[in-house]
Formats: C-alpha cells, sequence, structure tokens
C-alpha cells in the first residue's frame, strides 16, 4: 500500500516542475504563482486541481510561514516545494494500511490525498486555539489585580496571532467550498461530501477564533477601563488634597496683602490663633471627608 500512494505522490522543487514532459494544463499559472504565495487558494478544473498553501507557523506566527504549491492529476499528486508539515505528512501517508472485506488493498485516489494533507492541517487545531483563550483568560485575571504596562502589547501581540489564524482559516473554507463545486473528473460525489466535512470543521475553527478575537477586544476595553479608573482615583486625590488647604491658601492670601489694621496683626498671640484656627479647619474638613468616604480606603474614592 505504501508503494502504491508514494508512487502517485512527487515532491518537486520549482524548476523540477517546470522541467516535466507531458501534457500538464495550466502549468504556466502554477509556475507563475510559486513566485510568490500571499494566501491559499486552489484552482479546480476538469481534469486537475492545482493551488497554493501559505501554513503559519504554529510554533511562532511571527516567523516566516511555510510555503508550497500543490499539482493534483489523474494518477499524480505533485507537491512543489518543501517544509516540515508536507514532510510530516509523507510520513503519515507512508503508515496508510487500508483493505477490503476480502483482503485487497483499497486504492487511494489523489483528491483523498490532497484531502489528508487538509485534514492534517487543522487535526490539532482546538487544542492549539485552546492555548490562545486560556492565555486571554490569564491576563484578565492579571488586569483584576493590576494594569501592567506591558499588558497592551500582550494583547496586540495576540490579536495580530488571532488575524493570522482568522485568515487562514477563511482561505481553507474557501478551498474546501472550490473543492465540492462540480465539473472536475478528480471528485467523485463522496468526495465532495468529505470536502463538506472538512469544510465544516474549518467553519467552527474560524468561528472559535471570531470569539478569541472579541474577547481580547474586551480585555483591551477592560485595560482601558482600568486605567480610567486609576487616573479618576488620581483626580480624586489632588481634589481632596486640594480641598483641604484651599481654606489655608485663603487665609495666607489674606494676610499677605500688608493692609494697615489688619485684625490679629499687632496682637501678641495672633499668631498662634492663626495656626489653631488652620489646625482647627483642618481638623473639620478631614472629618466631612472621612464620613463621606474620600479617606476610607487607599487608592478607592467612592462618590456620595
Amino acid at each position: 500500500m505504501e508503494e502504491e500512494v508514494l508512487s502517485r505522490v512527487q515532491v518537486l522543487s520549482r524548476e523540477e516542475f517546470a522541467a516535466l514532459k507531458g501534457d500538464y494544463p495550466h502549468r504556466h499559472q502554477v509556475i507563475n504563482s510559486l513566485e510568490y504565495i500571499p494566501y491559499c487558494k486552489a484552482e479546480v478544473y476538469k481534469q486537475c486541481i492545482w493551488g497554493m498553501l501559505r501554513i503559519p507557523n504554529k510554533k511562532n506566527l511571527e516567523e516566516q510561514p511555510e510555503m508550497f504549491g500543490y499539482y493534483v492529476q489523474k494518477g499524480k499528486v505533485f507537491f512543489i516545494g518543501t517544509g516540515n508539515c508536507l514532510e510530516e505528512f509523507l510520513e503519515r501517508i507512508k503508515q496508510w494500511k487500508v483493505f477490503s472485506e476480502h483482503g485487497q488493498k483499497v486504492e487511494h485516489q489523489e483528491v483523498e490525498v490532497l484531502l489528508a494533507l487538509f485534514n492534517q492541517l487543522i487535526d490539532q487545531e482546538v487544542s492549539y486555539l485552546q492555548k490562545f483563550e486560556e492565555k486571554s483568560i490569564e491576563l484578565e485575571n492579571i488586569l483584576l489585580e493590576e494594569t501592567s504596562r506591558e499588558i497592551p502589547k500582550i494583547l496586540m501581540r495576540l490579536r495580530k496571532d488571532m488575524m493570522k489564524l482568522h485568515a487562514f482559516y477563511v482561505q481553507l473554507t474557501d478551498i474546501g467550498e472550490a473543492m465540492q463545486r462540480r465539473g472536475c473528473d478528480l471528485i467523485s460525489r463522496e468526495q465532495a461530501e468529505d470536502w463538506n466535512i472538512f469544510t465544516s470543521r474549518v467553519a467552527r475553527l474560524h468561528g472559535y477564533t471570531e470569539n478569541i478575537r472579541e474577547n481580547l477586544i474586551q480585555l483591551h476595553e477592560l485595560y482601558q477601563a482600568q486605567i480610567d479608573i486609576r487616573q479618576n482615583e488620581t483626580m480624586a486625590v489632588l481634589t481632596v488634597v486640594t480641598t483641604i488647604f484651599l481654606p489655608l491658601s485663603l487665609l495666607a492670601g489674606w494676610y499677605g496683602m500688608n493692609f494697615t489694621n489688619m485684625p490679629l496683626v499687632d496682637w501678641k498671640y495672633g499668631y498662634l490663633a492663626v495656626i489653631l484656627l488652620a489646625v482647627v479647619i483642618l481638623g473639620l474638613e478631614l472629618r466631612y471627608f472621612w464620613k463621606k468616604g474620600y479617606l476610607r480606603r487607599k487608592g478607592s474614592w467612592h462618590y456620595h
């Protein structure tokens, strides 16, 4: 079985694919598309299927994605390029051991090989996305305790990662829908149903990323709300301090005018009287603010 499957699958470079002898429809389009692969796509024709894959690096989404092309014809499957994902897939198909009821080896058609590759791309995606969800929950717990300056950077990086995965799943959905269209001799009715199942799986992953993205947006709003609360608390402190010392500033302003016949100016106990008056004013203000609750909790001011 291994030999039958591998005899259909070849991994070529762009130059080797261009040098193939024989009739390969749309070969020039494939070669031109291989110069730069901006996204995943599939072109489905009556006698061939070709397309490109741009697979995000799941270990680090900031790094260069894996890119290669594929070309499927009756009895032939070409992968044009190289990469870890492709190598893992080739190792996987070596393990295929499928038999009929009479012990006869069941032939794997070319589109089934391609479908197996696409299914491999999303096999571990749920557990992979759960890590992002757990990270967002962790950030939410941190935000309830503190507002670190590093949190916006983390949120921005996570949102960028989600955007890349979101775009990747949208492209895979388009490919799955393209494989279900009628008119290609390589795709049977049963295989079209299998592609429909693949498309549904990718659509669920797409919805999962949407939920995570919305959660990250809410976390950013929560962070901004926490910042606003801290600023309001700071302004409340400044307001209370300013209010407390405003009467003292008024006294200082009055007795700094140096008018003649000002009360207490010529009295020998005038200085002591002003001090006592200031202490009384401060005491009354502190008692008032304490009753209102402004001084009961450090960093938390309650308005009534």
